[in-house]
């Protein structure tokens, strides 16, 4: 995944674009540096909480073409404890590995980093992963680079219905130029990005025509799944061998359901 960061004042958000120098003729802006309070950005702060899950389900409203089964996203706190003991450890852009990411009934969870040496809201960091939009094409034939638009497709994965998110402050050590900077770090479940769905992180139609019985205010599903699949292939497997897969008495066959949880239990839910 394309990994960013953005310098004192103003930020580069695409890929190619280089950090902008700071004009100190001119005085820095009220909303920046370090003059924004800190309770606000801590995400220990139930308000800090709502209003970043407010920002995702706004932005998961705005995606083209529109969706007919994306999740509304709601806190977690086990996905936000890893996110906040990430961002302390203070790695710049390298991701957690999938020790770190594991949340029990999701497995391996996704991540987004965001890193600047500005201290800038919530929101700006949320909607910098957002603009990867501009670059990403939909459809199942579509040519994306993840690296390029994986923060987007992350955040707008249909069935990711659980964030948590940690802030921190960081000396220079891992930094860019060697400045202190600081790390805005999200964990999504259940994770998303699978590669040969990359074109399609969720299903273009009206908004909720997936869960008509399921909507809230007309734009996001409420039907999600309390466990993620842990092989990637249980879709398949399903539609093949049903029974064999959901339905088998064995001790293989308890320990199949084990790993295709979501598919074998959720069926009348979004995974």
């Amino acid at each position: 995944m394309r990994l960013l960061w953005t310098f004192i004042i103003m930020i580069a958000a695409l890929p190619a674009a280089l950090p902008w120098e700071t004009d100190r003729s001119k005085p820095m802006p009220r909303l920046y540096g370090d003059k924004i309070p800190t309770r606000v950005l801590t995400p220990s702060n139930k308000k800090v909480q709502r209003k970043i899950v407010l920002y995702h389900n706004f932005f998961r409203t705005h995606v083209t073409p529109t969706a007919a089964n994306m999740l509304v996203m709601k806190w977690h706190t086990g996905a936000a404890k890893a996110a906040q003991r990430w961002a302390e450890a203070c790695y710049a852009l390298t991701h957690d590995n999938a020790t770190g990411l594991h949340i029990d009934a999701f497995g391996s969870c996704g991540q987004n980093i965001f890193i600047s040496t500005a201290q800038v809201p919530w929101f700006f960091a949320i909607k910098t992963w957002y603009l990867e939009h501009q670059i990403f094409k939909y459809g199942p034939h579509a040519k994306n680079d993840l690296s390029q638009v994986g923060h987007y497709t992350q955040m707008v994965w249909a069935s990711t219905h659980r964030v948590g998110c940690g802030w921190a402050k960081c000396n220079g050590t891992r930094g860019p130029r060697g400045q202190p900077y600081f790390s805005y770090v999200c964990n999504y479940c259940p994770a998303g990005n699978y590669p040969d769905r990359l074109g399609t992180p969720y299903k273009a139609g009206a908004p909720c025509s997936s869960c008509k019985e399921h909507c809230r205010v007309g734009k996001l599903c409420k039907n999600s799944c309390p466990w993620a699949d842990l092989w990637a292939n249980c879709r398949q497997l399903y539609e093949t061998w049903p029974n064999w897969l959901c339905e088998s008495d064995t001790q293989q066959g308890h320990e199949r359901r084990q790993f295709c949880r979501a598919t074998c239990r959720c069926r009348d839910k979004i995974v």
